[in-house]
């Protein structure tokens, strides 16, 4: 049973990890293509590029939440935990963010699940930590090379 919740998780991990990439990528090269043939970036399109960079990454998140609280969903084993739908989604949050507020849990070995979204979740934050750190300092090298 617990290599098919590791293998259930580790498909799980493997979607979102194409998510987080195809996001990343598509926003790099926007960006790139924004600041390529610019001298000097104004305080304005800096200003969007940081607003856009951290909605975009939220609502890759929030995303990557939904796909937990579905799988949570359709997997009769942990479905009959969740009252509904919008629970699940709750739970999702709570484990993706690692805030783990405990109100709802996961019984039996199913629990395991839960930390590989927690593990998936402070992985991709950090990821696209990195990526708004190598922007904000991309940014930065441009203001003072100018």
């Amino acid at each position: 049973m617990i290599v098919k919740i590791i293998l259930i998780g580790a498909i799980i991990i493997a979607f979102n990890l194409w998510i987080q990439g195809l996001g990343n990528v598509f926003w790099l090269r926007k960006i790139a293509s924004i600041t390529k043939n610019e001298n000097e970036i104004t305080n304005n399109k800096i200003l969007k590029i940081l607003l856009f960079s951290f909605l975009l990454f939220t609502l890759i998140h929030t995303f990557h939440s939904f796909v937990w609280a579905f799988s949570y969903y359709i997997i009769p084993e942990t479905a009959s935990q969740f009252s509904s739908l919008s629970e699940a989604v709750y739970f999702s949050m709570v484990t993706f963010t690692t805030l783990g507020y405990g109100d709802i849990s996961l019984t039996s070995e199913w629990r395991l699940l839960s930390g590989l979204e927690a593990i998936n979740g402070i992985m991709l934050i950090g990821w696209s930590t990195a990526m708004m750190f190598s922007l904000i300092q991309n940014i930065y090298k441009k203001i003072n090379d100018n």
